[in-house]
């Protein structure tokens, strides 16, 4: 076993997503070595002194007791956006923070961070926000000192939202014309829902200072950038930033996006779900978090886009 830094080791669990590497990155820039559980070891990754990696399936429990032991703390992030005929949200969301709490408890590991996500409440209208809720009702039921966290909207250059935004400004993907979002209206126009992007390097920073910032055991953040924008508009800040010609911006109707998910047509890239959810607001007051993390200061989307858009490009 690796000599672990005088600061303890923390198990990430999905550390191979998107997320979870801009945390492991924290974590070794800020002294922890990061226990990445998964499924399977990425290619060409090897441990080193501040990241190991154990094998582990969160939705069955396989491994995940055992990776525990002499961690200090556990950050949670294991989560999907859409159902597979794999795993629905009920194994990813609710099953798999049973097992992780279970295990913290089994391994005497006190210090608990969860990632949940904004607009998750009881009676959600999405079901991925209902089993997020449930997940998060578990953490706050278990005996630990939990943070719960809610970010919206999250880009990076590793991030899904952001390729496939480069995608549409490409042209490379449908509707291949033009950059969409889902709008209210006869023909998809008027802005109906906010976001508020966050950079995910500044989100990994928050999970990483709450291992050591007192006070902020057992409270749930909601979290986002500085900015609120209506769809449109976050889709132009985009087009302002990337280094080519502008691609046209236009609404597709919420009646027509419901009428085709609710069909589940073969290649369609939007699930019901996610059309529900893009007409809710995603939006905080930042307050909670400013006040519990004096250092939070999150990049704008224009700024943060412009430092990693050229190497996206290069990529």
């Amino acid at each position: 076993m690796m000599q672990a830094d005088k600061k303890g080791v923390v198990l990430v669990t999905g550390g191979t997503g998107f997320v979870g590497q801009s945390i492991v990155r924290c974590l070794g820039q800020s002294g922890y070595t990061a226990r990445i559980l998964a499924r399977n070891r990425p290619s060409g990754q090897t441990d080193h002194p501040s990241m190991e990696f154990r094998q582990g399936n969160v939705v069955d429990g396989q491994g995940v007791e055992s990776a525990m032991q002499g961690c200090t703390a556990v950050i949670h992030l294991v989560g999907i956006i859409r159902e597979t005929r794999f795993q629905s949200f009920e194994q990813a969301h609710v099953q798999a923070t049973e097992n992780v709490l279970k295990a913290a408890s089994a391994a005497g590991v006190q210090r608990y961070i969860h990632m949940s996500a904004s607009g998750t409440r009881e009676h959600a209208a999405a079901q991925y926000h209902q089993t997020k809720w449930r997940a998060e009702q578990m953490v706050r039921a278990a005996n630990l000192n939990w943070t719960i966290f809610r970010p919206g909207l999250i880009h990076g250059p590793d991030g899904e939202f952001t390729r496939m935004v480069m995608q549409w400004h490409d042209g490379k993907v449908p509707p291949f014309l033009f950059m969409p979002y889902f709008g209210g209206g006869l023909l998809g126009q008027r802005a109906v829902a906010r976001v508020q992007p966050i950079f995910v390097e500044d989100l990994a920073e928050l999970f990483v200072c709450a291992l050591e910032i007192t006070g902020t055991e057992n409270r749930t953040y909601e979290v986002g950038g500085p900015d609120q924008y209506t769809w449109a508009a976050m889709l132009e800040v985009f087009n302002m930033v990337l280094p080519r010609p502008a691609r046209p911006i236009l609404g597709i109707p919420f009646w027509l996006a419901k009428a085709l998910s609710a069909f589940s047509l073969p290649g369609l890239p939007f699930n019901h779900d996610q059309v529900v959810m893009a007409a809710e607001d995603s939006v905080c007051d930042l307050a909670a978090v400013k006040q519990d993390f004096p250092g939070f200061a999150p990049q704008t989307l224009a700024t943060s886009v412009r430092g990693y858009i050229t190497t996206m490009a290069a990529g």
